[in-house]
């Protein structure tokens, strides 16, 4: 992710958007932070919550040209916990252990990571 606008994959965004309601793929792909949470776990399916507010607070400071303080990381960690997270699990992206903190299981749609532009394909 860069600090330019995100610009999905119009052809996969539609895909995604025929897989799913309409309204949450729009959902997850405006939030910058669910995009964040999206691109890694492509490629890191199991994170704890620790790991994933840490990459979600680095990005968004990155975004922004800022250093991402404690209250930005206890912030974020928080949404990943109460909102984030749980919205994944519904849509069936994820399976998230709440005990444990982490998540367990990634499942995410090839359409959705196609529309972030993450693939397995090489370049």
């Amino acid at each position: 992710m860069s600090d330019e606008q995100f610009e999905p994959d119009l052809r996969a965004l539609r895909v995604a958007a025929d897989e799913f309601p309409f309204d949450d793929v729009v959902r997850l792909l405006g939030d910058c932070h669910t995009r964040s949470v999206l691109v890694y776990l492509h490629d890191s399916p199991a994170p704890s919550l620790e790991e994933l507010a840490d990459v979600v607070a680095a990005a968004a400071a990155s975004e922004t040209g800022t250093i991402a303080a404690p209250s930005d990381h206890d912030r974020i960690r928080l949404r990943l916990y109460h909102s984030i997270l749980p919205r994944l699990e519904d849509l069936g992206f994820i399976t998230f252990d709440t005990a444990a903190k982490t998540v367990t299981d990634t499942d995410i749609p090839e359409a959705v990571s196609a529309a972030l532009g993450v693939t397995d394909s090489e370049p």
